[in-house]
């Protein structure tokens, strides 16, 4: 059953006018932690049949992820293949305090994939995510840019997350934190460790919408007409040609249409 975004934040029309792109704000979504336990994650570590970049651990130093040291090679139809997640190294690094990361998940579970399908519809964008598994105390940071909208679901134990201007707020399962493009959140697991649901966001940028609405001019049949016979045409005849044919396609725009086919092509980018 696809996950609404009104199921996450009440109003939505609120969410959209107030917070969306304006400031960090918690919302209750009891249903979260049912999503996925962190015991599941684990099997699916254990499991072996994890590959990076589907995993990976968060550096200690300068951010960014890696898969070094918690990869093995392993025999597959008689062929050696790499990058197989190792779950010994694994629960080493996270005893260690590293950060365990599975990225995409919605690959692999329905609950999740049913949470981005409501998402990318209700947002108009296009949706990835990646679940943390941190030890006690862990600490990350990230920033995320003006493009880049994040929900991180709270699934077990806690996170305490500092905001600029050194606002904090304190994740319990069931907890959802909005942060709009451009922050650049610091956080710290609580005395049990979190395991939570990073969903990011990223609706269309203008430049988006304009290469594809002129892709889609281009490939018009205006353009097409005019591709037999343009070499006839003076500069100036042809300047206008465009004038006047691009100034139609733009009163005929249907801008909600444009946002979603553009949706769709960062979607695909994403599966």
């Amino acid at each position: 059953m696809t996950t609404l975004l009104a199921d996450i934040v009440g109003d939505v029309d609120s969410f959209t006018t107030e917070v969306w792109a304006r400031r960090p704000e918690a919302f209750r979504y009891a249903a979260g932690p049912a999503l996925l336990p962190e015991a599941a994650a684990w099997e699916m570590v254990e499991c072996g049949l994890l590959v990076a970049p589907y995993f990976s651990m968060l550096r200690e130093v300068g951010g960014g992820a890696t898969a070094q040291g918690i990869t093995t090679t392993r025999e597959v139809l008689g062929r050696a293949l790499p990058a197989y997640a190792d779950p010994v190294a694994v629960r080493a690094k996270y005893a260690e305090g590293r950060v365990i990361t599975l990225n995409q998940p919605e690959h692999w579970h329905v609950g999740i994939r049913d949470v981005l399908d409501g998402l990318r519809t209700d947002l108009r964008g296009g949706a990835h995510s990646a679940l943390f598994l941190s030890p006690p105390g862990a600490t990350a940071s990230s920033a995320h840019t003006a493009e880049q909208h994040v929900l991180y679901f709270q699934l077990e134990g806690e996170t305490r997350w500092t905001l600029s201007p050194g606002r904090t707020i304190t994740l319990a399962p069931g907890d959802v934190l909005y942060l709009p493009g451009g922050e650049e959140p610091r956080s710290e697991a609580g005395t049990n460790g979190s395991f939570h649901l990073a969903v990011t966001i990223e609706q269309p940028t203008e430049r988006e919408l304009a290469e594809l609405m002129i892709a889609e001019f281009l490939d018009g049949p205006e353009a097409a007409e005019i591709a037999g016979n343009h070499h006839f045409l003076t500069l100036t005849e042809k300047t206008a040609w465009l004038r006047k044919e691009l100034g139609r396609t733009l009163s005929d725009l249907d801008p909600t249409a444009l946002a979603d086919r553009a949706v769709r092509n960062r979607w695909r980018g994403q599966i």
